[in-house]
């Protein structure tokens, strides 16, 4: 559920002047892949066609020398003296030669849209300029702004000076926001754009939307870097979602945001169940889903069999009689009796000691060998010891 009134802010000030009541357009479902697809389709309505000349790369003399001189028979120049002469011309292939599938004019190149379609997206993208994360994600700086939508009293279209438009937005909390356009304004690109006409971006900064064309607020915004300007009955989805995204920083005046719904020509149901209101009225779902109201009425997760892989490729069939033999025996939560675990625990003690006896043998078994070898040298000593005397 939509807020029923928003504040309305006095020029020049932070405070709080009025309010009036939120326009139905706000309860408009966000609709993103409706906002790409009517962007892509204007974008392309701007093109302008371009195409080669039908003779681009066939203005010269070449002719193909045909067979027999062990060379390829593409057409070749006219001509001697030059190195030109002899060059392979007019394929795709060759330098300076044609060009393969040749641009037309008649393309495709702008698109119809569907009126109604292109009123529904943009009226979703101007129910998301009220939506905090939106535009803290398009990397508006709105931490000083204290509510959205921003709306302004009607005196702001009547400023005539640069510097008094500069003041009021810094007033009601858009200083960051400014400077953020112009450091974004004046760095330089990186690589081969700068020589080609790209050597700077083209921040976008917040959207003043007016009640009519003829304001002076127009000549008195239109100087701020970042800043563009449009009219409550011209809204553009260029304007109000660039790139075909959420979260357009917009400013209105008093009057315009009063005109909204009749300028759109947009009328959002307040009944519920109806598919043109909106279904997420919170974008925080994470949030909402862990909520105790929500968790408490959950039922809690299914723990479910583990899953089984047959390691040899058996039928069905087969497995499935295996599972119900199973189940009828109920082998799983079968006990077992005492006289079988006491008979396991002495086959189990009878092994351990037929292990140590094994152990025992062969540890006396090293010892003795260690105690012959030992012998059997001290024995060859004695004799090297005797032949060593006898020799002196």
């Amino acid at each position: 559920m939509i807020r029923p009134v928003v504040s309305v802010f006095g020029v020049g000030e932070d405070k709080r002047v009025g309010s009036v009541v939120m326009p139905k357009t706000f309860s408009s479902p966000l609709r993103l892949d409706l906002v790409k697809y009517i962007y892509t389709c204007m974008s392309k309505n701007k093109r302008q066609p371009y195409a080669i000349s039908n003779l681009s790369g066939y203005q010269t003399s070449a002719v193909s020398w045909g067979t027999g001189r062990a060379v390829s028979r593409v057409p070749r120049v006219h001509g001697g003296g030059t190195h030109r002469a002899g060059q392979a011309a007019n394929a795709n292939f060759c330098r300076g030669g044609g060009m393969y599938a040749p641009t037309k004019v008649w393309r495709r190149w702008h698109r119809k849209i569907n009126l109604k379609e292109k009123r529904l997206a943009v009226a979703a993208s101007v129910a998301s300029t009220a939506i905090v994360p939106l535009v803290l994600a398009r990397g508006h700086r709105i931490e000083q702004v204290l509510e959205l939508p921003l709306v302004l009293d009607d005196a702001i279209e009547q400023m005539e000076k640069t510097k008094d438009a500069k003041k009021a937005l810094e007033a009601i909390g858009l200083s960051p926001e400014l400077e953020r356009v112009v450091k974004a304004a004046t760095k330089t690109k990186a690589g081969r754009g700068k020589t080609r006409g790209r050597g700077k971006r083209n921040p976008i900064g917040p959207l003043i939307i007016l009640s009519n064309k003829h304001c002076p607020a127009r000549k008195a915004f239109r100087n701020l870097p970042g800043v563009e300007i449009t009219t409550v009955d011209r809204l553009n989805l260029l304007k109000l979602a660039p790139g075909g995204t959420f979260g357009r920083l917009c400013v209105w005046s008093k009057s315009a945001f009063t005109q909204l719904d009749s300028s759109l020509k947009m009328i959002v149901s307040n009944k519920i169940g109806d598919s043109s209101a909106s279904i997420l009225k919170n974008v925080d779902v994470e949030t909402i889903i862990n909520s105790t109201p929500v968790q408490s009425v959950l039922l809690p997760p299914k723990k479910g069999t583990p899953k089984t892989t047959v390691k040899k490729p058996t039928s069905i069939k087969v497995i499935k009689f295996v599972r119900s033999k199973l189940a009828k025996t109920d082998t799983k939560h079968a006990k077992i009796s005492k006289s079988v675990l006491s008979e396991r625990k002495n086959n189990k003690a009878r092994s351990k000691k037929y292990i140590k006896n094994i152990y025992d043998a062969l540890e006396c078994k090293r010892k003795e060998l260690d105690d012959i070898a030992l012998k059997e040298k001290q024995e060859h000593l004695e004799i090297l010891q005797k032949q060593q005397e006898i020799a002196e």
